[in-house]
């Protein structure tokens, strides 16, 4: 056999040792049977800053609670107004069916919409003109609009910060459950060390033969800096038997980590013998300097570090060695306290971003925006959130750039300062998704927050343009896309191939949503294609140039061999969805192209009349990365694609598959 002489001369690299370390705990662990980490506990949400979750949390309740005005006006109920014009207003009674209200008041329950001051003409006797439409919930934030009842708020692994308790709270979540905190037990070993004095007159006591311990204080202070809870004890004597009692005293008492500082070679040769005859030693000697020499083992299932007893050293060695074991123990990110991201952080601790959109000033304003941060390839990119956005700003927001009042902002893809709110590591698991807006989203973003290694996606309205343009800039590793490419069936391939030519990139299915019209509830008229539209000469309202749900419905009149002058109304253009949903709630048109989740919304009824491949656009260099792989593996799971037919107008045979040029829409 080897000479055992030699084994301790022996140098382990540092990167290997932690690795050696976690390798004989998981041994250990497996031929024991038992897990000596921390185990989660429930903690009161309000005590809980600075804790880490043990698994996802979702909001107990929606909030705001009950809809809010969101501006300064008169609280009505929007049907009320939808033939309202300046020439013709809806006159409507103070107090009855109209009320003034300020920015953050209840609604009346009778409504549904605030009208603006300038909307609203009042003749002093309690009577309010109304001269414009007002659509259902106008200038209103709604129930849930800010967190909704079992929507994921934080996942697993997540530290919590003060905003996060405020909206946690808000919540109504009373109390989370939290990894429970390392317990660390300190001493020093061998020499003459005594236990620091406990009155400064006591100082007088230590003899020329004794030392005070400074060490072992300096290493529970930073043991609880780090989130343990550290129990230093008083100096052992160079003797197994004490070596062995400060062991399973500790052990008794709950310890999952022990740190022994040895002052000489002799001591450390008794620590050596213990170890080798009732644990393991895993480094003998660390290769480090200041810090050696320095020694891992396993002691009944612990991690047991010797340090030199030297303060240069002890102290190197414990954040070199000791200091990453105790965050993996914590479920902490190894960067959560070094702040370490290379080549990226100032020594003021800031991060160098590359903007994903324009930061705009305020003049006269100092303007902290917030920001989530992601990091893309090898940049940190930066996407501004909205302000005053409540607690979904707060629960996203990731970092912080400050615009001084006297400040230009700062365009896309410019690079600013940011000062980073969370762990950096968090960076590395963030998703950065361009381009659509829908519910199917919302769902994906929920889900990747409940898996075991969470993921957060961001995802950005943007057109399609911006999106690809997003994807060109390495502003995000995915785009979400829904554009005809031309009256054959095809989607997206051409438009990729236009704004993306040098880009090699994957499709992948997120959903087929269906298009069609929007009709009166029970369709009275009988609609049932594009062709009704001018064989009935129905009045329709269209969606604005450029929208896709506009795309769809060029490729469905031409399909059906019509022109723009065949369709009454055509030029008549609206911004949204709900926008044209109302226009046939109101009669001011007997149809329109829409959405089905628009005409359930207000009643309606919907003639579904093809549909829109929505496809998630991924370029090659990312198709490895885990959190894309994460979100095609959620694509694959049968209970997410229950939760996205439970919606109602998508379809799912696609959903997850690799699409290519010729493949429509699975029908």
């Amino acid at each position: 056999m080897a000479t055992k002489t030699t084994i301790y001369t022996e140098i382990v690299p540092l990167g290997d040792a932690l690795d050696k370390l976690l390798r004989a705990l998981d041994a250990s662990r497996t031929a024991s049977g038992q897990d000596n980490l921390p185990q989660p506990v429930s903690c009161p949400t309000a005590e809980a800053d600075g804790r880490v979750l043990s698994t996802f949390v979702a909001a107990a309740s929606p909030y705001p609670p009950f809809p809010l005005a969101a501006a300064n006006g008169y609280a009505l109920k929007a049907a009320d107004t939808y033939a309202a014009t300046s020439a013709a207003p809806a006159l409507l009674q103070e107090g009855k069916t109209c009320f003034a209200v300020t920015s953050g008041d209840a609604l009346p329950p009778s409504c549904d919409a605030v009208a603006l001051s300038v909307h609203a003409a009042v003749d002093g006797k309690g009577g309010v003109s109304i001269t414009a439409p007002m659509l259902p919930w106008l200038h209103v934030r709604r129930a849930g609009a800010d967190m909704a009842a079992g929507e994921t708020l934080f996942s697993r692994n997540h530290i919590l910060r003060p905003g996060d308790i405020g909206a946690l709270v808000a919540a109504g979540v009373d109390s989370v459950q939290v990894w429970g905190k390392p317990h660390i037990f300190l001493a020093t070993a061998g020499g003459s060390f005594m236990s620091p004095p406990k009155q400064t007159g006591d100082v007088a006591a230590a003899t020329p033969s004794q030392l005070i311990d400074g060490i072992t204080p300096a290493l529970a202070a930073r043991a609880q800096g780090l989130g343990c809870l550290a129990h230093p004890s008083a100096p052992l004597e160079a003797d197994a038997q004490a070596i062995r009692n400060f062991f399973q005293t500790s052990i008794k008492a709950g310890a999952h980590a022990l740190v022994l500082c040895v002052t000489d070679a002799a001591t450390l040769g008794v620590v050596r013998t213990l170890l080798e005859a009732e644990g393991q030693i895993v480094a003998p000697n660390v290769g480090m300097l200041p810090g050696a020499p320095t020694m891992i083992a396993v002691y009944d299932g612990r991690p047991v570090f010797c340090l030199p007893a030297s303060p240069a050293g002890t102290f190197t060695a414990f954040a070199a060695i000791v200091v990453p074991a105790l965050l993996l123990m914590s479920r902490r990110p190894a960067h959560y306290f070094s702040g370490i991201l290379p080549g990226s952080m100032d020594e003021f601790g800031d991060l160098t971003v590359e903007l994903a959109a324009s930061l705009p000033a305020h003049p006269g304003l100092d303007v902290f925006s917030p920001l989530a941060l992601s990091r893309v390839a090898e940049k940190t990119v930066a996407l501004p959130l909205r302000l005053g956005e409540g607690y979904k700003t707060a629960v996203r927001v990731q970092g912080l750039a400050h615009v001084t009042a006297n400040g230009k902002g700062a365009p896309l893809g410019s690079t600013v300062r940011a000062r980073p709110l969370c762990p950096v590591d968090s960076l590395y698991s963030t998703l950065f998704c361009a381009g659509g807006n829908d519910m199917v989203l919302d769902l994906m973003a929920d889900e990747l927050l409940r898996l075991p290694h969470a993921v957060q996606l961001v995802s950005a309205g943007a057109d399609a343009t911006d999106a690809l343009t997003a994807l060109k800039s390495n502003h995000c590793h995915m785009a979400v896309l829904h554009m005809a490419d031309d009256d054959k069936g095809e989607f997206n391939f051409a438009f990729v191939q236009e704004h993306l030519p040098r880009v090699k990139v994957a499709l992948v299915n997120l959903v087929v949503r269906q298009v069609g019209l929007v009709v009166p509830a029970g369709n009275p008229l009988q609609i049932k294609s594009i062709a009704d539209i001018k064989d009935k000469k129905l009045r329709c309202v269209n969606r604005q140039a450029g929208s896709s749900t506009r795309l769809q419905f060029d490729a469905l009149v031409r399909h059906a061999g019509l022109t723009p002058q065949d369709i009454s109304g055509y030029e008549v253009e609206v911004e949204s969805q709900l926008a044209v949903a109302a226009a046939v709630l109101t009669g001011k048109a007997d149809c329109g192209p829409g959405v089905a989740a628009a005409a359930k919304a207000m009643g309606l009824d919907f003639v579904p009349l093809g549909g829109e491949r929505w496809d998630l656009v991924i370029p090659e260099a990312f198709l490895a990365d885990p959190r894309v792989l994460s979100v095609e593996n959620l694509l694959q799971q049968a209970e997410f694609k229950k939760r996205i037919t439970a919606l109602g107008g998508y379809e799912i045979n696609l959903t997850g598959q690799k699409v290519e040029l010729g493949v429509r829409l699975g029908a």
